[in-house]
C-alpha cells in the first residue's frame, strides 16, 4: 500500500541569519529536519499562546 501524502503548504520566509543558525543547530541536536523543528516549535508556541487566553 503506498504511503499517504501529507497535506502541506510551502512557506517562504526571510529570517535573521542568527535565528536561522539557531534553528539549524536546534534541529541537528534534536535529530530533526528544519521543517519538523519549525512545525513543532510553532505548534508549541501557538498552544501556549492559546492556553493563556
Amino acid at each position: 500500500m503506498p504511503k499517504q501524502k501529507k497535506d502541506y503548504v510551502v512557506l517562504n520566509i526571510k529570517i535573521e541569519r542568527s535565528i536561522y543558525e539557531r534553528l539549524t543547530n536546534y534541529a541537528e541536536e534534536k535529530g530533526q529536519t528544519k521543517t519538523k523543528a519549525v512545525e513543532r516549535l510553532l505548534s508549541n508556541a501557538m498552544d501556549q499562546e492559546e492556553g493563556k487566553k
